[in-house]
């Protein structure tokens, strides 16, 4: 089912919490793809109701920017994944006149990525949802992990009685993951963006056999990535609690690369919280490459 607007929203999620049922949301801003189906069949087997909302937050787009997705599209995608609803909405809704709210958590979400990432922005649209639709869990991708961990840390903080539910990032089977703004790479673009994670999985397993220096390790990874229409922005290995660059590799650790073409910034990281993680990978989801054009 299709639920336009706050309101016809609430209305539902009232009535699933007076069943008692568990709701599993998805926050999401539109132009869904594997990625996204694989939250929502998660939410779906893990709970009674799954939530899937759509909404191209305005605060964490560049201002002026345009957000290209298809609704229709996007509300076949859920519910073919298990949603039992997706609920949409609009500027007007969801950041009324005189709006001046966000989740402020100091310079964590500089440190990431820069003012232009616009994370406190993503952090605030999906607390604002989680506080909206009250869900049992909800599920984030490690895909954009800097999002996903600030989020669950908000949520701790500010006391929210909600579960954050960390999946792991779906990748094609050359290594890039699945993203929004891939759908203006071709393949051969993609074929060379894989350079990226070899070279960032490498690393970890540099770190599995004793390696420790950030420097050398940062110089190996760099050494690795050959691109030609691409252009390599960084790599960095920080701490995966406050961002952070490390100077030697302690856990829990994140090893993060960003590359750059068509005027978009494409990112990709893995995350080791654990022994059993930084010795064995990361449980990423595989799915074959999509067919030649």
């Amino acid at each position: 089912m299709h639920l336009t607007g706050l309101s016809a929203g609430k209305a539902f999620i009232r009535e699933v919490a007076r069943t008692g049922q568990t709701i599993g949301t998805v926050h999401t801003l539109g132009a869904l793809h594997l990625g996204h189906a694989e939250l929502i069949r998660r939410a779906a087997l893990e709970n009674d109701v799954a939530i899937v909302t759509v909404y191209p937050n305005k605060i964490q787009l560049r201002p002026g920017g345009s957000y290209d997705f298809n609704l229709d599209d996007d509300i076949g995608l859920a519910l073919r994944s298990g949603a039992t609803a997706v609920i949409s909405s609009s500027d007007t809704e969801m950041f009324p006149v005189g709006y001046r709210t966000y989740v402020s958590q100091g310079d964590c979400d500089l440190r990431l990525g820069g003012p232009e990432t616009y994370l406190k922005e993503a952090v605030t649209g999906a607390i604002r949802w989680i506080c909206y639709s009250r869900p049992t869990r909800s599920y984030f991708g490690l895909k954009d992990i800097g999002q996903a961990i600030l989020v669950k840390r908000a949520v701790a903080d500010l006391l929210l009685d909600c579960e954050i539910r960390f999946v792991p990032t779906v990748r094609y089977k050359n290594g890039v993951p699945i993203s929004s703004r891939l759908r203006r790479f071709n393949r051969s673009e993609l074929d060379e963006l894989s350079c990226l994670f070899t070279a960032l999985n490498r690393s970890r397993e540099e770190i599995a056999r004793g390696a420790s220096s950030v420097k050398d390790l940062v110089a190996s990874a760099t050494s690795r990535i050959e691109f030609r229409q691409f252009r390599l922005e960084f790599v960095r290995i920080v701490d995966a609690d406050n961002f952070k660059d490390l100077e030697q590799v302690k856990l829990p650790f994140l090893i993060i690369g960003a590359a750059m073409a068509h005027g978009l910034t494409v990112s990709d990281s893995i995350y080791v919280p654990d022994q059993d993680t930084l010795l064995n990978g990361a449980q990423d989801i595989w799915i074959d490459l999509p067919k030649q054009s």
